[in-house]
């Protein structure tokens, strides 16, 4: 066989072989990821210092779409109940918590 092509077959055969254990360690890290957020998720939610009830009413309402967490201008994060109307003062919106607010103060905290 011509060396040439035996080399290059040798060659692509080393390169799909780096291929496959590298696709395999994108998903593992996929995967840590996904590990590492979740215990963010957690942390943040435990941060609430809700009792259980009102921990299952904001998760649930999160599931159903009915509650809606934003970050405001300082950083800080809002949770608003969908459903529930908000109050207007001199034509502007006042955002008021139904459920529990944090700082990303507190959230850093937490982390540390």
């Amino acid at each position: 066989m011509n060396m040439k092509l035996k080399k290059l077959l040798d060659d692509i055969q080393k390169t799909e072989d780096k291929i496959a254990e590298l696709q395999e360690h994108l998903k593992r890290q996929n995967t840590l990821r996904q590990q590492m957020e979740d215990i963010e998720i957690v942390k943040s939610f435990r941060s609430m210092k809700l009792d259980s009830r009102s921990l299952l009413v904001l998760l649930d309402g999160i599931q159903k779409g009915t509650v809606t967490i934003q970050m405001d201008e300082d950083g800080g994060i809002t949770v608003e109940d969908a459903k529930a109307p908000q109050k207007k003062e001199n034509n502007a919106e006042v955002h008021r918590p139904s459920v529990g607010q944090m700082t990303e103060r507190e959230v850093l905290d937490d982390e540390e």
